[in-house]
C-alpha cells in the first residue's frame, strides 16, 4: 500500500486482470484497471506453468497502469489457487496478565500463532504421507473469537484475562506459492498481501452480514472452481475443485475440431448472440445455432456441476440454503441451473453475483461489472479491510522463504513456512541389544543421534534463534544413531597364546556358542540371543581347539548294581596330562604347557567297572609260591547270562559274581611267572597231585606242581 493506493492482481488461467483501488472518505474507488489474456496456456489449473510468460503479461499491465496513473507500482496484492488446496483448523488460548485494552498488534499475533499451530498439525500430516511435499499458508479465516470463553465478534479493545481464536487456515504446495512470487519477482513487484481467492471473493459477494446465513460461494474459474461455505455467522470451510471453464472449451474444440482460443470465443458467444460462426482447423466454416451448441454441451456442464456440488455437499454437510456463483465460468450457459439440480435447490436459489451490488465499491470500469470482477476487487477490498500481515523474507538452505511476520519471528518460524517438518529433526538413538552371556544379561546400547545443525548467516543457532530480513539460514537434520553391530568377536575373550597339543601347536582360542550352536568370531549376534563361551585357557577349550570332539570331553556317572548293592561310576573317556601330570578337562592351562592326550572308549566296559576288584582273582600255588591271576576266579552274569569283561556298561544293570564260573585254565599262570626252559628236560605238570596239562581248567586254591625230568 502506498499514498493509500493498492495495487491488485487477479492472476487467472485464461487471464490477468491488475486493478489500482483508492481508499476514501465515503467508501472505495478503482482508478484504473487492465485485463490481458494469456497468449497461450502459461497457467494450467490456477498454477503456473510458464513463470517468463506469466510474468511478461504482468509487466506489461504493471506499465500500462503506470503509465495512465502517472506514478510507480511497487508492491501488489495477490490471491492464489490451485488444485492441492488443504486446509487446517488451528485454536489458541492465551491468559493476559494485565487487564489492558487488547490491540489490533496482540489480535493479530494471536491469530497468526493459531494458523501456526494450523500449520504444524498439517507438517504432522504431510510427514505421514510423503507424496503431500511442502505446504505454505495463503490465507486464512478466523472462525470465532472468544473473551472468557465467550464468543464475542471481535476482540480489538476489549478488556479480559483470557483469549482465544479459532481460524480456518488455507494451504497450498510451496511450488504453486514460490512460483507466483517468482512471477513478481521478474516484475520487481513485492507481495503486498497474500491470501486465497474464494477469501477475496467472499469479502466482496458475502459481506459479514450475510454470514449468519448458511451460503456457499463458488468463483469458477478457467482451471478450478474455488469453494467457501459460511454459516452461523463465519466462516466455515473451503475447498478447490480442479475443474473450470476449461473443461467446456476443450468440449467444444473436440467437438467442433477447433483450436482452443477460438472454442473459448465461441463458448462466450453463446449466451449473447442467437448463432455462432465456427471455423475448424482445416478451414471449413460453418453457423450453427447456439441452443443447439448449449445442447451439445449439455452434458459437460451437468459434470462439472455435479464436481461443484458434491464438494459443496461434503463441506457443508447438506445443500446450503443459496449458491452464489462469480468467475468468468459461472456465465457458462445452463451452469447455475445444473448446479440447482445436483444439489436439489430450487433455480432461484442458485445464480450469479455482481460487484455492481457492493455500494462502497465505485466501480467505472466496464469488464469489473461482471461476475469476473469479484476476485479481483475482493482482492483490493481484503487488503484494505484485513491489514495484511507483512512478509520478512529469508532464505534457508539456499531457498527463498517469504514468512508472515508477527514480531517476534524465530528459526522454527522460518523452518515452518519452508516445508520442513520439526517432528524428527533430532537424531534417534540406534537400535541396542540385549543379550545374556554365560547366564548373566548384558544391554548394548546404539549410537546416539547427533542434534540438528542449525547456523543463521553463518553462526550457530537454535530453533529460539531470532531471524530477520535477509537472514540466510542453513540447516542440516540431526543423523540416527546405528544401530548396534555386535558380532562374537566382541564378547570373547581375547587370545591368550599357544600350548602344544600331542606335538601340535594350538591356539588358546575360546569356543562361543550361540542359541545353542557354534558361532564364529565375524558372525552379528541377534537381539536377546543367548550366549555361552568357554574360558579361553581351559584343558577342556584347548582340547576342542585341538580337534578333540566334544563327546571326549564329557564326564558322566553311572549307576549299577553288584550283587545287589547300589554303586555309581564316575566315567571321564580321555586321559590327560599337561607337563607330564594328569589333568581334569576343567584345569586351566598356562600358555605354553604340553598337553597330551589319549582316547579310549566312550562308554566303559564292564572291566573298567569292576577293574581290581578281588572277588573277581583267582589265588594259586606254584611249586609252594602264591600268585594272582587277575579278573579269572569268577564270572559275570546278567539275567543269568555270563557277560565278558569287555562288554560296554550299561546304565542300572544289574552284576552278579559267580565263583562256580572260573574261567582260567593251567597256561594263565606262566602270565604270571616265568619258568626257563633246560634244554634236556621234559617239563612235568601236576594240578593237586594228577598230571595236567597246558589246557587243565584251575580252580581258587589249586595247587600247581611245575618240574623238568631229565
Amino acid at each position: 500500500m502506498k499514498d493509500n493506493h493498492i495495487f491488485a492482481l487477479d492472476i487467472g488461467t485464461r487471464k490477468i486482470i491488475g486493478l489500482v483501488m483508492q481508499k476514501g472518505a465515503t467508501g472505495y474507488q478503482v482508478l484504473d484497471a487492465e485485463m490481458i489474456e494469456h497468449s497461450t496456456r502459461a497457467m494450467v489449473d490456477g498454477q503456473i506453468h510458464d513463470v517468463e510468460a506469466v510474468a511478461a503479461v504482468i509487466q506489461e499491465i504493471k506499465e500500462r497502469l503506470e503509465g495512465r496513473l502517472g506514478f510507480p507500482l511497487e508492491t501488489a496484492a495477490v490471491a492464489a489457487a490451485g488444485r492441492a488446496l488443504k486446509t487446517a483448523r488451528g485454536q489458541v488460548r492465551k491468559r493476559r496478565g494485565v487487564l489492558t485494552e487488547m490491540s489490533r498488534d496482540e489480535v493479530q499475533a494471536l491469530e497468526i500463532e493459531a494458523v501456526q499451530q494450523a500449520q504444524y498439525q498439517l507438517s504432522q500430516q504431510d510427514n505421514e504421507d510423503k507424496d503431500n511435499g511442502s505446504y505454505f499458508c495463503v490465507g486464512y479465516s478466523v472462525s470465532r473469537y472468544l473473551l472468557m470463553d465467550q464468543e464475542i465478534g471481535s476482540l480489538i479493545g476489549q478488556v479480559g484475562a483470557e483469549m482465544a481464536v479459532e481460524v480456518v487456515a488455507t494451504f497450498l504446495p510451496r511450488v504453486v506459492v514460490d512460483s507466483l512470487f517468482s512471477a513478481l519477482k521478474r516484475t520487481e513487484l513485492g507481495v503486498s498481501s497474500l491470501t486465497l481467492e474464494p477469501i477475496a471473493a467472499l469479502s466482496v459477494a458475502i459481506p459479514p452480514a450475510m454470514r449468519l446465513l448458511n451460503l456457499a460461494l463458488v468463483d469458477i474459474g478457467a482451471g478450478t472452481s474455488d469453494i467457501a461455505v459460511v454459516k452461523e455467522g463465519k466462516i466455515w470451510a473451503y475447498a478447490m475443485v480442479p475443474v473450470g471453464g476449461d473443461e467446456v472449451t476443450e468440449h467444444l474444440a473436440g467437438e467442433y475440431l477447433l483450436d482452443f482460443n477460438t472454442a473459448e470465443a465461441v463458448k462466450r458467444k453463446l449466451d449473447s448472440e442467437p448463432e455462432v460462426e465456427i471455423l475448424d482447423v482445416l478451414g471449413n466454416k460453418s453457423v450453427m445455432s447456439s441452443s443447439e451448441v448449449i445442447e451439445g454441451m449439455h452434458q459437460i456442464t451437468s459434470d462439472l456441476a455435479r464436481d461443484i456440488a458434491s464438494n459443496i455437499l461434503a463441506l457443508n454437510g447438506k445443500a446450503p440454503s443459496a449458491v452464489i456463483c462469480v468467475g468468468g465460468g459461472s456465465l457458462t450457459p445452463k451452469l447455475t441451473s445444473a448446479l440447482a439440480a445436483h444439489l436439489e435447490l430450487p433455480a432461484n436459489r442458485v445464480g450469479y453475483r455482481a460487484p455492481g451490488n457492493v455500494n462502497d465499491i465505485e466501480i467505472t470500469i466496464d469488464f469489473l461489472h461482471g461476475p469476473q470482477g469479484v476476485t479481483p476487487l475482493g482482492i483490493a477490498y481484503n487488503c484494505f479491510t484485513i491489514p495484511p500481515v507483512p512478509f520478512t523474507r529469508v532464505s534457508v538452505n539456499g531457498a527463498d522463504i517469504a514468512i508472515w511476520n508477527m514480531g517476534d519471528l524465530t528459526v522454527a518460524n522460518a523452518l515452518l513456512s519452508s516445508g520442513i517438518s520439526l517432528t524428527n529433526i533430532y537424531g534417534k538413538p540406534g537400535l541396542g541389544k540385549t543379550i545374556e552371556i554365560n547366564g548373566y544379561v548384558k544391554i548394548y546400547k546404539g549410537e546416539m543421534g547427533t542434534p540438528p545443525s542449525i547456523k543463521v548467516n553463518g553462526e550457530s543457532a537454535t530453533l529460539e534463534t531470532p531471524v530477520r530480513e535477509g537472514d540466510y539460514i542453513e540447516f542440516t537434520p540431526g543423523v540416527d544413531g546405528k544401530n548396534v553391530d555386535l558380532r562374537v568377536k566382541d564378547i570373547m575373550p581375547s587370545l591368550q597364546g599357544q600350548v602344544i597339543v600331542n606335538g601340535e601347536k594350538t591356539l588358546m582360542q575360546p569356543i562361543v556358542m550361540l542359541n545353542g550352536r557354534r558361532a564364529e568370531a565375524e558372525e552379528e549376534i541377534p537381539d536377546r540371543a543367548r550366549v555361552n563361551y568357554k574360558s579361553v585357557n581351559s584343558l577342556a577349550n584347548i582340547l576342542l581347539q585341538a580337534g578333540v570332539g566334544e563327546q571326549w570331553l564329557e564326564k558322566r556317572q553311572y549307576r549299577y548294581y553288584l550283587d545287589d548293592r547300589e554303586m555309581f561310576l564316575n566315567w571321564s573317556p580321555l586321559e590327560v596330562t599337561v607337563n607330564g601330570v594328569k589333568a581334569d578337562i576343567n584345569d586351566k592351562v598356562e600358555s605354553g604347557a604340553e598337553v597330551v592326550y589319549n582316547t579310549g572308549h566312550l562308554q566303559p566296559t564292564i572291566y573298567d567297572l569292576l577293574g581290581d576288584n578281588e572277588q573277581m582273582d583267582l589265588a594259586v600255588s606254584v611249586n609252594g609260591e602264591q600268585i594272582i591271576l587277575k579278573g579269572k576266579g569268577a564270572g559275570l552274569k546278567v539275567n543269568g547270562k555270563i557277560v565278558s569283561p569287555q562288554d560296554t556298561l550299561e546304565e542300572g544293570v544289574r552284576l552278579y559274581l559267580d565263583r562256580s564260573q572260573a574261567q582260567a585254565i593251567l597256561s594263565d599262570i606262566f602270565q604270571v611267572i616265568e619258568m626257563k626252559p633246560v634244554m634236556s628236560g621234559r617239563l612235568t605238570i601236576k594240578l593237586d597231585g594228577e598230571s595236567a596239562g597246558f589246557t587243565t581248567p584251575i580252580r581258587n586254591g589249586s595247587v600247581i606242581e611245575l618240574n623238568w625230568d631229565n
